[in-house]
């Protein structure tokens, strides 16, 4: 199958991690036999010109472990003018449309990753060339925008020409449809990182029982909300560590909440390299993440392809990751549920058995299944009612 791929944002290098989960899928249906190219746009808002002056010219074209990349950048000429700026976008993209169909072949399916820009552009281009479009969906605020406006009206335009519309959680598609005002709305899990497919169940280590928390550190992961949690529960009992992995301008906060409460017991490690993260899942008795909203949740994952035990919010991703063999859920924003919880796995976390949690984690993320969804995504697109059948 020939499977050419527009995200709305990819790694800037081959190793970079911004979109790195765009790329692990790409190199994942690549290696399982399939033809795949990535057409990855990049958008400079008209006060970056300069930025956008400095960059290369034209396209940039290469092979990444078996993925055709075609790279090109576009200057956005007015500030939140989204029709005009996405007007901008598109010409970049047919011109990079048009650069690998010439050398690659045409593709049998084109799968748009997030509606804002790629999804729409997507669109476009599937209406001019009759092929299938599977747009698949990762951010929760994009239901909004297509409600009303210039911008609902791009997007529905969008969703009637895909074959396969995806969200990355049962809880999101529901809200999509919702938004959209359809009931076509699908979800569909996403792929581990090859470190966590390699990687085997963790053996719970010896010592304090550690909570851990992997992150970007923004408010709404409310990391502020477990170091109050973890202090009421647990004060600075030197057989519970909480160790908080991320770094971002809101760690010196963080560090300063848990010195406020007189905590000893709280590692802050910092940002970890992702080839690492894996080590930091395996250093942990139970993972924490009581984010206000999750679409999907890939930590949770990564957490239980370690073998972790989980606590979670009852946000979509927290919904889908938490059962009762996995962990324990708590409402949203609730910090005496959290902390509740934290007490009681401090006693609980050895019942939960890591093999058992690795395996539930390969069979919704490994790469085996992945593939094996995609391509039933794909053929479905195909041979479903395409742009040109409408």
């Amino acid at each position: 199958m020939h499977i050419l791929m527009l995200p709305s944002w990819y790694p800037e290098q081959p190793e970079g991690f911004q979109g790195s989960f765009f790329r692990e899928q790409a190199e994942a249906l690549a290696r399982a036999g399939d033809r795949v190219g990535v057409l990855a746009i990049r958008g400079f808002p008209i006060y970056q010109a300069r930025a956008f002056a400095a960059r290369p010219s034209g396209l940039r074209e290469s092979d990444e472990s078996g993925v055709a990349v075609v790279r090109g950048d576009a200057l956005l000429p007015v500030p939140k003018l989204h029709g005009t700026n996405m007007r901008a976008l598109e010409r970049a993209w047919t011109r990079a449309f048009e650069r690998y169909t010439a050398q690659h072949g045409r593709p049998d399916v084109l799968h748009a990753h997030s509606m804002f820009p790629a999804g729409v552009v997507a669109a476009r281009l599937s209406r001019r060339t009759g092929i299938p479009l599977v747009i698949t969906e990762h951010r929760p605020s994009f239901a909004d925008r297509a409600r009303s406006g210039v911008d609902g009206r791009m997007a529905r335009s969008s969703a009637d020409t895909a074959a396969r519309l995806v969200a990355v959680s049962p809880g999101f598609a529901e809200a999509l449809n919702e938004a959209y005002g359809r009931t076509d709305w699908g979800a569909e899990a996403g792929l581990l990182a090859p470190g966590f497919e390699r990687s085997e169940a963790r053996i719970p280590p010896d010592g304090p029982v550690v909570f851990g928390h992997v992150s970007h550190l923004d408010p709404g992961k409310r990391v502020d909300m477990l170091i109050s949690a973890f202090a009421a529960t647990f004060g600075d009992d030197p057989d519970v560590r909480l160790r908080i992995i991320g770094g971002s301008e809101h760690l010196p906060g963080l560090r300063a909440l848990a010195g406020s409460f007189g905590l000893s017991n709280v590692d802050f490690v910092g940002p970890v390299p992702r080839d690492r993260i894996a080590e930091e899942f395996a250093r942990m008795h139970v993972f924490v993440l009581p984010s206000d909203a999750e679409s999907f949740g890939t930590v949770f994952w990564e957490a239980l392809a370690l073998g972790v035990p989980l606590i979670a919010t009852a946000t979509w991703g927290g919904t889908r990751a938490i059962r009762p063999e996995t962990g324990l859920l708590v409402p949203i924003g609730d910090e005496a549920a959290l902390a509740g919880a934290l007490g009681e796995m401090r006693h609980r976390h050895s019942e939960y058995r890591p093999d058992a949690l690795r395996e539930l984690s390969l069979a919704t993320c490994g790469e085996r299944s992945f593939v094996r969804r995609s391509h039933e995504l794909y053929a479905d697109a195909i041979g479903g009612k395409g742009p040109d059948q409408a």
